[in-house]
């Protein structure tokens, strides 16, 4: 006897990601930070164009949801003792 087909859409299902949760949409006058699914940060003009690069990150600062990343200082040389 053949076997039964079995559904494919019951026992083949993928699991649904996670929405991010607890943040809800900043608005500003000019700007509106929403959170992305993946947990990024969307900033949009209110003209609706999306804000990207040295300017995005900027405004993420002054909302204060990225912290400032420190750069390191160079080392100093070191001066032969004489």
């Amino acid at each position: 006897m053949a076997a039964k087909p079995t559904k494919t859409g019951d026992a083949e299902k993928k699991p649904k990601k996670k929405a991010v949760t607890g943040f809800a949409p900043m608005k500003f006058k000019e700007f509106t930070i929403t959170q992305k699914r993946s947990g990024r940060y969307a900033v949009a003009t209110a003209k609706g164009k999306y804000v990207n690069g040295a300017e995005k990150e900027k405004l993420l600062l002054e909302a204060k949801l990225l912290q400032p990343s420190l750069k390191k200082a160079a080392a100093p040389a070191e001066t032969p003792a004489t």
